[in-house]
């Protein structure tokens, strides 16, 4: 029996056999051609076939609308793939890019320490300098502030000072010698005046020895007189 049914299945399979459609309609007919009602069988198999035939129709319908889907399905799949292959292609770029411009700010920023550096070394530098010239400058000003002083003490001295004013006469009287205080400038060297009858010369200018007396001291001797010829 096994034989039979695998022999009408390679029959089936030969060119020129029907569809099956039409092979199930057909023995459908003959096995009840001989009955009284062959039209009404003839009709119900006809209603059969058109049943078949749409259930065909519509399942072919189903497998053009399933292929459609799954060729749609593979476009997609293939649009997403190419999508994915570019968002991953354009995500090396961006982190290559994110690389370098993460090398490039950390060379910034290692700049950046070196130019601070620097500029705290010159600030260092120029803080030592600002401090120098500010002691040149204190030790200028006291400078000036002690010849400034001087000046004054000078100019004090000149006015409080009698020998620019007064000077004192050292006479030789006899043995002693007397002092006599004088108004004005003190005599020159080798000059000469006349006291109390006599004429008398400078024979030394000194000072005085006297603490605080600063008046210059002229020492006076009597003048020799000239011999006749």
């Amino acid at each position: 029996m096994q034989e039979d049914a695998r022999d009408e299945r390679e029959w089936e399979q030969w060119p020129g056999r029907k569809a099956p459609d039409d092979r199930i309609r057909d023995k459908l007919k003959s096995l009840f051609a001989a009955t009284d009602n062959a039209d009404a069988l003839g009709a119900l198999v006809n209603d059969r076939g058109r049943e078949i035939e749409e259930q065909t129709q519509r399942l072919q319908l189903t497998l053009d609308s399933l292929e459609q889907r799954e060729e749609q399905t593979a476009r997609l799949r293939a649009a997403i793939e190419e999508r994915l292959r570019h968002g991953s292609a354009e995500l090396d770029e961006r982190h290559a890019a994110l690389t370098a411009l993460a090398l490039e700010l950390a060379a910034r920023e290692e700049k950046i320490r070196e130019q601070d550096a620097e500029l705290a070394l010159r600030r260092q530098e120029l803080g030592a300098v600002e401090l120098r010239r500010a002691a040149v400058e204190r030790r200028e000003e006291a400078a000036s502030l002690r010849e400034a002083a001087l000046e004054r003490a000078g100019a004090s001295r000149e006015r409080d000072d009698p020998a620019s004013s007064s000077h004192v006469l050292v006479l030789a009287d006899g043995a002693a010698w007397r002092t006599i205080e004088r108004d004005g400038p003190a005599l020159s060297m080798d000059a000469s005046l006349e006291m109390d009858g006599r004429r008398l010369m400078v024979v030394r200018v000194g000072g005085s020895v006297l603490p605080g007396d600063h008046r210059p001291r002229v020492y006076l001797e009597r003048a020799r007189e000239p011999q006749a010829i």
